[in-house]
């Protein structure tokens, strides 16, 4: 069990992040430890992608890279930059190759130290000098092959979740934020409590602040980057990611149907958190152009709101929505005053 005790100070300083590195490096570690992920969203996703995965261990040597991120439950803090709101990998990458040698070799020492069960080939690429730019190279190759062809669609869920957990948070505070991520992690004031099948530690953030940073190749499992000079950083499962990975758009053909179309019904069926008409359009494999006017006939119709978030504007339904699509069993949902 991790434990962050939390000040006000620390409130006040939370953020949201998407980490594209970070994404890779979790499915990387899922590659090297197959038998901590038998299950949950990383496995899925690497099985999904077989062939591609094959491809890439038979193109490259990811041995170092595979022996970094099996050797110990912690993972050297120069693999995982904060993530930021932009969410470009280019920036990440960069950060790892430039990192200096000794400061990189030093965290390498602490988790796979020399004289080790290591390859010897192996372990004189984790030594050489040109080590923070060969680890950056074979992330760069994890990402192009089983990370970037659905980056839209990833990153899609993780604005999503974003979204969601930041109007959770303005209606329902901490308490609410947190509320669905249980039992990875809970709230009981002032302490946050992260579970760990190896690793247990406090820390007082003391006014550090917290990055919150969603993740599609977490689950089952949630992690906490500490470091003295940086916000604590939590990852944890996105929203969403479930229906991604095992399941198409919902088919309808009955009453619902017959009455507004199967694709509005479809349309109106995904919008159980807001979305774009681009994140739409990807999942119904469809034109944006498409999409829009599906989503202009259900606004015209009442059954779905739209809001700007920056230059996007999302969609959610409204109650009318969720009456018709659930019927007597319609989820309450808070009224938001504007």
């Amino acid at each position: 069990m991790i434990t962050l005790v939390l000040s006000l100070a620390d409130v006040l300083r939370y953020r949201f992040a998407i980490s594209p590195l970070g994404e890779v490096v979790s499915l990387t570690r899922a590659m090297a430890l197959p038998h901590v992920f038998s299950t949950g969203t990383p496995s899925a996703w690497l099985r999904r992608h077989e062939l591609a995965r094959r491809r890439l261990q038979a193109e490259h040597d990811l041995r170092p890279l595979l022996a970094l991120m099996s050797a110990d439950p912690t993972l050297p803090g120069f693999l995982t930059p904060p993530g930021s709101a932009l969410g470009d990998i280019e920036p990440e990458l960069e950060a790892v190759r430039t990192m200096p040698v000794e400061q990189a070799r030093a965290e390498i020492e602490q988790i796979v130290p020399t004289g080790g069960r290591l390859a010897p080939e192996v372990e004189r690429q984790l030594r050489s000098p040109d080590v923070t730019r060969r680890l950056a190279g074979l992330l760069e190759a994890v990402w192009d092959v089983l990370v970037d062809p659905s980056w839209q669609l990833l990153r899609d869920v993780l604005e999503r979740d974003i979204l969601q957990r930041s109007r959770s948070l303005a209606h329902g505070g901490l308490t609410e934020l947190f509320d669905d991520l249980g039992p990875l992690v809970t709230l009981d004031e002032p302490e946050l409590r992260i579970e760990s099948p190896s690793v247990e530690a406090t820390r007082i953030l003391d006014g550090r602040g917290l990055l919150l940073r969603p993740s599609a190749f977490i689950w089952p499992y949630a992690a906490v980057a500490l470091d003295e000079d940086q916000p604590a950083e939590l990852v944890y499962p996105a929203r969403g990611v479930a229906s991604l990975l095992y399941s198409e758009p919902q088919r309808f053909d009955g009453a619902l149907a017959a009455l507004i179309g199967s694709t509005r019904a479809q349309v109106l069926a995904m919008l159980d958190e807001p979305m774009h008409t681009s994140g739409l359009a990807r999942l119904f494999r469809r034109s944006p152009g498409n999409i829009a006017d599906h989503l202009k006939a259900l606004r015209d119709s009442g059954l779905i709101d739209r809001v700007r978030v920056g230059r996007k504007v999302v969609y959610s339904r409204t109650q009318l929505g969720d009456a018709l699509l659930f019927g007597a069993e319609a989820p309450v949902r808070a009224i938001a005053v504007k």
